[in-house]
């Protein structure tokens, strides 16, 4: 894990504890973000470092800019799970279900 990856964890730590203190969500809440977003950084990092050899294969077979437009498609659907994934977890949130 690199540094500025540790400091980003902890600022993101940092702000749920406030949240938590606040009374915004709750102790469990809190340990759910926390663990959501340690998975799903790990599963994105996997996932980006899978493509980097299709990525460079397609720069040699088809040049730059279709490999970019490649990869780009990849990381807006990426995005759109991840997204939507996250919507599911905090939807599931007891904070957010005690708002329903």
């Amino acid at each position: 894990m690199s540094f500025d990856r540790q400091t980003q964890r902890q600022a993101w730590i940092d702000g749920l504890a406030q949240l938590r203190e606040q009374g915004a969500i709750t102790a469990d809440d809190e340990t759910t973000l926390i663990r959501h977003m340690d998975e799903r950084l790990d599963a994105v990092q996997q996932e980006l470092t899978a493509l980097v050899p299709e990525y460079q294969r397609r720069v040699e077979a088809d040049g730059q800019e279709a490999a970019d437009a490649w990869i780009g498609e990849r990381a807006r659907e990426m995005g759109e799970r991840e997204g939507a994934d996250a919507r599911r977890m905090v939807d599931s949130l007891a904070a957010v279900q005690a708002t329903a």
